[in-house]
């Protein structure tokens, strides 16, 4: 099936509640949908932990990875399988694209490169704790 490659609710346009548009797909490609449901649930919790680093409640109830499988499987009739796999593999793939934004500012001298280069991936910490297993006991 086609894949979307970057489904976040940013990529969406609406009129009134309906969604009328899909936006940014140069990430697209062939695969499950656990790919996009992955990426959708992983992106908001990027978003939410940032805002809890800050100090701020962002949404913690928006977009849980519970709700957006349960509502998936209510609408196509799919069960999404391997969530863990998939949104961690979602973890990654923005991990890739943060450390590569982090080198490109060391590159034009607008940032200093830290002395461990895995510093320059902004949410290292959610990565290894999806990689460890842990990561999802800590949301509610």
């Amino acid at each position: 099936m086609l894949s979307w490659g970057d489904a976040r609710i940013g990529n969406l346009m609406y009129a009134g509640n309906t969604p009328v548009a899909v936006l940014d797909w140069e990430m697209a490609t062939v695969g499950p949908a656990e790919l996009d449901l992955g990426w959708f649930v992983y992106l908001h919790r990027f978003f939410q932990d940032l805002a809890e680093l800050a100090g701020l409640p962002g949404l913690p109830g928006f977009l849980r990875r519970q709700d957006v499988e349960r509502r998936y499987t209510e609408r196509t009739g799919h069960v999404p399988r391997e969530m863990d796999f998939y949104t961690a593999y979602a973890a990654i793939v923005h991990g890739v694209i943060m450390y590569r934004i982090a080198t490109r500012a060391v590159d034009f001298g607008a940032s200093v490169a830290p002395e461990n280069a895995d510093d320059m991936i902004l949410h290292r910490a959610s990565i290894e704790k999806m990689l460890d297993g842990t990561y999802w006991d800590d949301v509610a």
